[in-house]
């Protein structure tokens, strides 16, 4: 690990690990509120949030329930695209906080991206945010001439979104895209993962409770957290694209894509795990200052790059 992502990572943990309330939430108080406190807090800090160099293209998408933004570095290949769901646990998070990663993304993809603009919980529930992205995925795959040329990709909630949009595609019998890369993804809400206990105290910014409040924000209860809509873990992975998981080692939600390896294996799906020592949640979102972010980024250009058509 390097010292700037130590430094950074012993950061994030004061932010959101000293003095989390781990316990119940109490009777009187609206689950509701605590993820609308959250994303207040997350919004106050999206200053800080580095942005890409000015040459960068950016071109916002506003048009019969379509809404994201194409960034793209100068002279790439505009027959590519990359489609990203941003992370934010379905309650908070935008195009605009991710144009740097996006930025980054496409020059190592050699493509453009597509930022989804997605419906945050919980003032939208599912199924919102996968007919939201089902709908732009379409308008996607239009643009550039089929879905062949086009790769998914999502961080935490943005990979559950990801990975849930490549299998409504599936079981539509629609094209399925060249290929799905995976950041940190949440792919279990019923956090019934092993590293959810052995990783408890490693863990630097996520925590069960506050990724319970999460999930139910989003699913309003109306089903059970590990029904197959909400933890695309438990979905059938026969007949998926190829898969790239990137996650730290240290992380709760390391058994996700552990898991979601081992069942891609076992339904003869392409796929390669990567766990990334001592890395925290997303570290690929810090690529401005560390150098595993940089890197785990090129890596995810390179498997993008293999698969295109």
């Amino acid at each position: 690990m390097s010292i700037r992502a130590w430094l950074v990572r012993q950061k994030i943990k004061k932010a959101f690990r000293s003095g989390a309330d781990k316990g119940p939430i109490p009777d009187d108080v609206n689950p509701d509120e605590l993820v609308l406190q959250f994303r207040d807090t997350l919004t106050a800090g999206e200053a800080l949030m580095p942005q890409p160099p000015e040459k960068t293209e950016i071109i916002s998408v506003d048009e019969n329930g379509i809404r994201g933004e194409w960034v793209h570095e100068p002279g790439v290949d505009r027959s590519k695209v990359v489609f990203y769901c941003h992370g934010g646990g379905y309650v908070w998070g935008s195009p605009k906080v991710y144009r740097y990663l996006a930025w980054r993304l496409s020059i190592a993809a050699n493509a453009r991206v597509f930022l989804l603009d997605y419906s945050l919980a919980p003032e939208s529930k599912y199924p919102v945010q996968v007919n939201e992205a089902l709908a732009a995925y379409a308008y996607v795959c239009d643009q550039v001439g089929g879905s062949q040329h086009v790769a998914l990709g999502g961080d935490s909630a943005g990979g559950n979104l990801a990975y849930a949009l490549a299998h409504a595609v599936k079981d539509k019998g629609a094209d399925m895209p060249a290929s799905i890369a995976l950041l940190s993804p949440w792919l279990d809400m019923s956090g019934s993962g092993e590293s959810a206990v052995f990783n408890a105290d490693k863990e630097v910014m996520l925590d069960p409770r506050g990724l319970g409040i999460g999930g139910d924000a989003y699913h309003g209860r109306t089903m059970e957290r590990n029904d197959p809509r909400c933890s695309p873990l438990f979905a059938d992975q026969k007949g998926m694209s190829p898969v790239l998981m990137q996650v730290g080692s240290t992380e709760i939600l390391l058994s996700d894509s552990t898991r979601l390896a081992d069942q891609l294996k076992s339904a003869g799906v392409a796929h390669e795990l990567q766990i990334w020592k001592n890395m925290h949640h997303v570290w690929q979102m810090a690529s401005n200052i560390i150098p595993e972010g940089r890197k785990a980024i090129k890596g995810i250009g390179a498997f993008y790059r293999t698969h295109w058509a």
